[in-house]
Parts: C-alpha cells; sequence; structure tokens
C-alpha cells in the first residue's frame, strides 16, 4: 500500500514539474533577431534582440530596442497568458501549448495555426530556447 501511494505521489509530482510555466522562453531555433520573455513569481520581462547595429550620423549605435526590456505582471488562466506592463497598459494575450515535452509559449496566430495542424510555427519561444543536438 505505501509503495502505492508512493508512485503516486512520485507521478503527480513528475506531473506538476512537467507543466511548470516559469522560466524564460527564447526562440526554438538558432535567431539573429527575436524575443526571450521570462516568468517568475507573478511578473515578466520581456526582452528584445538582434545581431545588427544601426548607427547614428555620428557613428554611435543607437538602441534598437528603446522600450525594452519590458516589466510587468502576469496571470494564467487556463492556457491563456495576460500581461500587463508596470505602468499598468494590457498586452496581447499568449498562449501556454506542450508539445513533443516541451512547454511553447505563442501569439494568438501562432496558437490558431497549433490547434488547427498540431505543428508548432518555426522559432516559436519555447520554455529553455534552442537545444541544439
Amino acid at each position: 500500500m505505501k509503495t502505492t501511494w508512493f508512485v503516486i505521489a512520485l507521478a503527480g509530482c513528475s506531473l506538476a514539474a512537467c507543466i511548470s510555466h516559469e522560466g524564460k522562453y527564447a526562440p526554438s531555433c538558432v535567431a539573429f533577431a527575436g524575443s526571450t520573455i521570462e516568468f517568475t513569481d507573478g511578473q515578466f520581462v520581456w526582452e528584445k534582440f538582434t545581431d545588427a547595429l544601426v548607427v547614428d550620423d555620428d557613428g554611435q549605435v543607437v538602441d534598437s530596442f528603446p522600450d525594452y526590456p519590458m516589466h510587468g505582471s502576469y496571470r494564467i488562466e487556463g492556457q491563456i497568458v495576460h500581461m500587463e506592463t508596470a505602468s499598468g497598459e494590457p498586452l496581447d494575450n499568449m498562449y501556454l501549448h506542450r508539445h513533443d515535452d516541451r512547454n511553447y509559449l505563442l501569439t494568438i496566430e501562432q496558437s490558431e495555426a497549433f490547434e488547427k495542424t498540431g505543428k508548432v510555427a518555426e522559432c516559436a519561444l519555447v520554455l529553455g530556447g534552442n537545444r541544439r543536438s
């Protein structure tokens, strides 16, 4: 009997670990530009990156993403992630999906395509980012 309860508890803990949404979501491919979003304790940090450098007429590097990193709070209802900036501005909802044992954070368009086709968009944000084989 003790063994049965141990197996049930272990399975529950494993399942809970599998569905954790916290951590850093990054492109699922090698990307030279894009976004990362990190969720921790109800707060998010959204950063954008690029390998391109823009310079002004004086040869000074221009910040390609002056409004980033963006900070704020988030809450999850089912698969829907509701985010709000620190200044209170709501952002477009994003959607959590699990596919091939990985947790993805998708836009509405990517989520709708996934639900129709069962395929995740190329370079979609995934927890832990790109894994090289």
